[in-house]
């Protein structure tokens, strides 16, 4: 029998990463060993460069970049070359795609609350439109977590059947060297002595509850890592002068290990993840505590390996005593981009 090919929407390669396309560089990465030679493709538009792969193939295919190509230049090779997709970012072609569409999370739908401003309402109806899309079109979807999954068969419809859990891992950590300098630069961080955050402005990442977690507890340093305007935010917060609250800007994935590994605590107070990484990452890099938001998804990725905050009654405050159950060895022995890959392989397999 003919073998099915699977050509991979390569277009995350030519973006900033953040945790989509850290998970699929990851998964690919993985997938690579386990993949028969002409299995899967990677296509790409003009400009983007993927890696070197032993037996998945890379094609750079069409004249178009960005949206309009994943709109018809992908699918126009799907057509030439007689093969199903494997969007891993959200997104699908709205006309012209057969495949496996990955949905990390619908919080566009589930929240629309954190999206008030122009541009928000904008990309809400974008997501909202590719999720409805993908719901429609796609031949089977692929999540991070059994809590997305759920959400994706309430909002969507999805028959559960049609969707299957590949989760998020830690691998990557392990290749990058710690950057100590970092305690030089920033006289106020002392080692073991702060509490790290990593922060935007994205509602659901709940940057006013580490303000009002620093403005609690005055004499504890509050290290926030992050670009955009979050001082800004700050001030609209009237928790501008905070004298803990230490601000890094954007910080190197080097110095983010090295603010993770010695921190008291990692501090992840999200109002909605499909999966949530950064918690996994700070383990991986020897976070000696995770303080994380006690949500469904939180509780299913984090099990008894952190400590959690009830948002509805803890307002902004770091109880010193909430420590997780079991080790962190645990936590880390249960994802690997290894184990995630063999089961996106397995889906490959049985959606022919």
């Amino acid at each position: 029998m003919e073998q099915t090919v699977w050509a991979v929407d390569g277009s995350f390669f030519g973006q900033r990463i953040s945790g989509i396309q850290r998970y699929s560089i990851e998964l690919l990465s993985a997938l690579d060993g386990l993949v028969s030679s002409g299995m899967v493709e990677v296509v790409t538009p003009p400009g983007v460069r993927a890696p070197v792969y032993q037996n998945i193939k890379t094609v750079t295919f069409g004249t178009r970049t960005g949206l309009a190509w994943q709109q018809w230049d992908y699918p126009a090779y799907l057509k030439y070359r007689g093969a199903k997709g494997l969007a891993t970012c959200n997104v699908i072609p709205v006309f012209g795609f057969q495949g496996i569409a990955v949905v990390h999370d619908v919080c566009y739908r589930a929240r629309p609350d954190f999206y008030t401003d122009l541009r928000g309402r904008l990309s809400a109806a974008w997501h909202r439109l590719q999720y409805r899309r993908i719901a429609h079109a796609a031949q089977h979807i692929i999540t991070v977590s059994e809590f997305s999954k759920r959400e994706i068969t309430r909002y969507y419809g999805v028959a559960p059947e049609r969707i299957s859990v590949v989760y998020n891992a830690w691998q990557q950590m392990q290749r990058i060297a710690p950057d100590e300098r970092i305690f030089a630069k920033v006289s106020q961080l002392r080692r073991g002595e702060y509490y790290f955050s990593m922060a935007n402005l994205l509602k659901n990442k709940n940057f006013p509850w580490v303000l009002r977690a620093a403005k609690n507890k005055p004499d504890a340093v509050f290290a926030i890592a992050g670009g955009g305007s979050l001082t800004e935010e700050a001030k609209r917060l009237g928790l501008a002068d905070l004298p803990n609250a230490v601000y890094l800007g954007y910080v190197s994935d080097g110095e983010a290990k090295a603010l993770m590994h010695h921190c008291k605590a990692f501090l992840f107070p999200t109002l909605y993840e499909g999966f949530g990484i950064p918690p996994l990452e700070a383990v991986a890099c020897g976070a000696p505590r995770i303080l994380v938001s006690d949500t469904p998804c939180m509780r299913e990725v984090y099990g008894d390996c952190a400590g959690y905050i009830d948002l509805k009654t803890n307002h902004g405050y770091v109880d010193d005593a909430t420590s997780p159950k079991q080790d962190a060895a645990l936590l880390l022995a249960r994802y690997s981009w290894k184990k995630s890959a063999q089961a996106l392989l397995d889906v490959l397999q049985q959606q022919k």
